[in-house]
């Protein structure tokens, strides 16, 4: 009954505090978020065609523009490629997915799901054209690993946001921007 009484309060103070109960995350907040506290760094073996070791850099989060209830997540990468003659390639490679978001309100995160590999070029032109089937698996596997971090979490110590994470929100997009609102 407690609990009920607290969440209940908040959700009046979170009305008259700010007017309207809902934060917006913008996409250069979501593009710092992952930037500084995501290290996507992986190690994948395609059934002993392909070996690859992949690192994320300079990604970038767009809300809502491709598809309205989806954000993309582009992304540099550089590659260390082994193909199973023994050819090794270094790749830079330019990546786009796209994904879901979604709230989860227990800890107040926004995670991915339903991550599809939209495309990926290699801007070092070093990729063979028989390779890149064996190699969009590989990819793939980054958007996996996208999908188990959160892309965004509130901040207990924001009053507003704390407030909203204690009301459990839903999440919407509106206006290329992720609202969380009651």
């Amino acid at each position: 009954m407690t609990n009920r009484l607290f969440k209940i309060l908040t959700v009046v103070m979170i009305v008259v505090t700010s007017g309207c109960a809902s934060y917006s995350i913008s996409e250069q907040q979501m593009t710092d978020y992952v930037s500084n506290n995501l290290s996507a760094n992986q190690s994948i073996d395609v059934e002993g065609l392909v070996k690859a070791e992949i690192g994320l850099n300079d990604v970038e989060i767009r809300i809502g523009r491709a598809d309205a209830d989806r954000i993309s997540v582009f992304a540099n990468t550089n590659a260390l490629v082994e193909v199973m003659n023994g050819t090794e390639l270094d790749l830079d490679l330019a990546m786009e997915f796209s994904a879901i978001p979604y709230y989860e309100k227990e800890t107040g995160e926004v995670f991915i799901k339903s991550v599809r590999l939209e495309q990926f070029d290699d801007k070092s032109n070093t990729l063979p054209s028989a390779l890149t089937p064996l190699l969009k698996p590989a990819v793939s596997v980054v958007g996996d690993v996208l999908s188990q971090y959160p892309v965004y979490q509130l901040d207990n110590s924001k009053f507003e946001q704390a407030l909203l994470k204690s009301a459990q929100p839903n999440l919407v997009i509106k206006n290329n921007k992720l609202v969380i609102e009651l």
